[in-house]
């Protein structure tokens, strides 16, 4: 799936023709599907970094940031996007896919993940699965706890919205789980736009082409959206051993709980990492992301 009339519009900083020529995509299977990742290759030697996007979106919105991974030294493979699956299906299909880049490469694999990505993967850390090291943005939670309930549903607009219709949704998926709902009746992506000016004009720009992006997932079953809030991590939160970094927007989302989050941590190898930004931060500073990220790795990997 590449489609130069959309993928290419989210680029802020980079040439278009040097990310292009790197640009290759290889397959795994996970669940009975055969699925492609994007990848930039640096050498079967080289540590790799799995990415995985948030709701909706597609291995293509990251990949000026895999690319600038990529020039600091890395493996960059991006997962596709998650197509209406479960928190669980999810985290057995990062599982296959951190196993398909160990075969490929070697299994020196850290996870940069954000959103929906992020609670699957880091739900995979959480499990002992075969990664390394993790980076997380607007996300990781313990899914079924009241602590990250309570933080989701504060606010107006999209809140709201959730607030209203998470009780009825839970009591649906149990007769109608294939039921399909719009992803913006819950997430509201021009919402999520920051209101600092200079990220503002960035990003509203990337946010209207994903608004307009074929290729974007526009509903999920009910059956997925509400393993958001329902599925339990396989082990407690005092068991995971993965030295992990949170990114944190100061005007992302619910900063305060994923900082209260880290505080909970194990004594690992953990850092927070707040960042003058919104959600979509990573995208609108591709450069200062992987810098960031690629500093974490670079110490962990």
């Amino acid at each position: 799936m590449r489609d130069p009339n959309y993928w290419k519009r989210y680029l802020v900083e980079t040439d278009v023709e040097d990310m292009d020529a790197n640009l290759k995509a290889t397959g795994f299977g996970s669940g009975g599907e055969a699925l492609e990742v994007i990848r930039f290759e640096k050498g079967k030697g080289q540590p790799s970094i799995l990415v995985s996007p948030g709701s909706g979106g597609h291995a293509y919105v990251f990949g000026e940031l895999a690319y600038r991974m990529h020039a600091r030294g890395y493996n960059v493979f991006i997962m596709p996007k998650h197509g209406g699956r479960t928190i669980t299906d999810l985290v057995h299909r990062h599982e296959d896919a951190l196993r398909s880049i160990a075969r490929i490469c070697n299994d020196r694999i850290g996870i940069f993940a954000e959103g929906l990505g992020g609670y699957a993967s880091f739900y995979v850390a959480l499990a002992h699965g075969p990664v390394r090291s993790i980076v997380r943005q607007n996300s990781p939670a313990i899914l079924n706890e009241r602590e990250f309930h309570d933080a989701m549903l504060q606010g107006k607009g999209s809140a709201r919205r959730r607030r209203a219709i998470l009780p009825l949704a839970r009591i649906l998926a149990t007769v109608l789980p294939g039921l399909r709902l719009p992803i913006s009746v819950y997430l509201d992506f021009r919402e999520l736009v920051d209101s600092k000016e200079d990220n503002r004009r960035i990003e509203a720009r990337i946010v209207e082409a994903y608004l307009r992006d074929p290729h974007f997932d526009r509903s999920y079953p009910l059956s997925a959206i509400v393993s958001l809030v329902l599925t339990p991590p396989t082990r407690s939160l005092a068991e995971l051993e993965t030295p992990t970094m949170f990114l944190v927007p100061v005007r992302g989302f619910v900063p305060s709980y994923v900082k209260g989050l880290l505080e909970r941590l194990p004594p690992i190898t953990k850092r927070l990492v707040e960042v003058d930004g919104g959600v979509f931060w990573m995208v609108s500073h591709p450069r200062e992301a992987a810098d960031l990220i690629c500093d974490w790795f670079d110490e962990t990997l």
